[in-house]
């Protein structure tokens, strides 16, 4: 079982995380890395970032994977779930 909370904390987290070095995705290594540095999620120094790709695999199995979380051939990659906030939206048709 996953727990909500810390994932909701280790989410927000990671987008502190982007915002603050601007990037817009960052890879599972990287994630654990910060994770493990802000001591939310220790990291395993044999396997980087193995423990945060157990708990997204146990979140996708159950079919309660965020859609910011993406795995492509094997590597995850999580994006900014904060870009519709923070970046401002343009009307094309402002002024016509």
């Amino acid at each position: 079982m996953v727990d909500f909370k810390n994932f909701s904390a280790i989410l927000s987290c990671l987008d502190d995380y982007m915002v603050l070095k601007g990037k817009k995705e960052i890879n599972d290594i990287e994630a654990n890395m910060e994770l493990d540095r802000v001591g939310l999620l220790k990291d395993s120094q044999p396997n980087p970032g193995l423990p945060l790709r157990n708990l997204l695999v146990k979140m996708r199995d159950s079919n309660i994977l965020p859609q910011n979380i993406r795995q492509a051939y094997g590597v995850w990659t999580i994006k900014l779930s904060k870009t519709i906030a923070k970046s401002p939206l343009v009307n094309q048709f402002q002024y016509c």
